[in-house]
């Protein structure tokens, strides 16, 4: 049996070994965007400081029943404390803004946590914050000719500009310049530029 001569032209080409097979890939996993503190904020703690209050009343109150030795229970004093009290007219609202509060938590708890980063269009998940993003609009504000000062707040949706200057038609200028800086989010934010003018008339000495 004889082998048919191969094409040179249809041939396949080595390839080399120290080569990667996909020149596509990326370099590694995208990591994922980080998300800030939870929206509780100083609530949290506070509830565990009540729930560990909580506790420690239940705890003491077995104690004291299993050894009479450690005194009476807390809750047999307090129950004390309460007897002979009345309704009050005060609290039908305290019980409403009581029960408005507890929603309020329950769905605070369960609310996304924030977000304040913006994506970066790259394969390896590249993530800026908004104070960065903040920065990088100030730098290149700051390197428009005519611009004598900038300042920059950034959300993840809005970068507002501020900068000093007197020539005419500056923003527009300013906010191109800052559109092109932040080019490289995969998420466009909107640009607004605010400008100042310190023009003063100076009269020949």
């Amino acid at each position: 049996m004889t082998q048919a001569p191969t094409d040179p032209d249809t041939a396949p080409v080595p390839t080399d070994p120290a080569e990667p097979a996909d020149q596509g890939a990326p370099a590694m996993p995208a990591a994922r965007q980080r998300t800030g503190a939870g929206r509780i904020g100083a609530v949290g703690p506070l509830l565990a400081l009540l729930l560990t209050a909580i506790g420690v009343v239940l705890l003491q109150d077995a104690l004291s029943r299993a050894d009479t030795r450690l005194g009476r229970p807390w809750l047999y004093s307090l129950t004390d404390g309460l007897n002979g009290f009345f309704a009050r007219w005060w609290l039908v609202p305290s019980g409403i803004a009581l029960a408005l509060l507890g929603l309020w938590l329950i769905i605070t708890a369960l609310r996304p946590r924030s977000r304040k980063t913006l994506a970066v269009t790259s394969a390896t998940g590249v993530f800026l914050r908004t104070r960065d993003i903040a920065r990088l609009a100030s730098s290149a504000a700051d390197d428009v000719d005519g611009v004598q000062g900038a300042h920059c707040v950034a959300s993840r949706r809005k970068v507002t500009v501020t900068v000093e200057s007197d020539l005419p038609g500056i923003a527009d200028t300013v906010q191109e310049t800052v559109e092109q800086r932040l080019s490289a989010l995969a998420d466009p934010v909107a640009v607004k530029v605010r400008v100042r003018s310190h023009f003063t008339r100076r009269e020949g000495s």
